[in-house]
């Protein structure tokens, strides 16, 4: 009985604990990906892919950053080819989207990465997740001359120096970046 309660409590103990760094990331770039697959589904189903540009110009920034306080960490989405300068990349993050896109032309998937940073003093554990180009995504980031004339009407206004369009499906469009700060 008593070997019983003790598995018990260890079982409680670690069902109790706060989930790891990596933990927080990962289950954040997941959860933030359903929400912003959402805000995206509702929007189209009203408005289209042109009402999708508005609500991803208006909203997943937002939505986004709200994101990141709540879970104590910072997130957002980046790419070499960013649609908002809020989503360029920095150094880290251009590496490895640079080391993905060279993967890429080699015919290897891209890979997360994983890895923990100290910068300005501080440690950080960064996790970066690519983002593949699904078949939905063309209408917006689809070739230039196969986007419908009220999306591209739509994208020059929200993003008059837009850089994320001629993708195929299946191609690397970005990815996910989490920093989650290390005792």
């Amino acid at each position: 009985m008593k070997a019983r309660a003790s598995v018990l409590l260890l079982a409680v103990a670690v069902w109790s604990q706060e989930p790891t760094p990596r933990q927080r990331a990962t289950s954040a770039i997941t959860d933030l990906g359903r929400v912003l697959q959402q805000l995206l589904s509702e929007e189209m189903k009203q408005g289209g892919y042109a009402g999708a540009v508005k609500s991803c110009a208006e909203n997943a920034q937002v939505a986004t950053e709200e994101f990141s306080r709540e879970r104590g960490l910072e997130i957002r989405r980046v790419s070499l080819k960013y649609r908002n300068p809020k989503d360029a990349p920095d150094e880290w993050e251009t590496q490895h989207l640079k080391a993905w896109a060279r993967q890429a032309e080699a015919g290897e998937a891209a890979a997360p990465v994983e890895e923990t940073v100290t910068e300005n003093g501080r440690r950080f554990l960064r996790v970066l997740k690519p983002i593949t180009l699904q078949a939905v995504c063309l209408g917006c980031h689809g070739p230039a001359n196969q986007i419908g004339a009220d999306v591209r009407e739509a994208l020059n206004a929200h993003y008059p120096r837009d850089k994320a369009t001629g993708y195929k499906v299946g191609e690397l469009r970005g990815a996910f970046s989490a920093v989650v700060p290390l005792p």
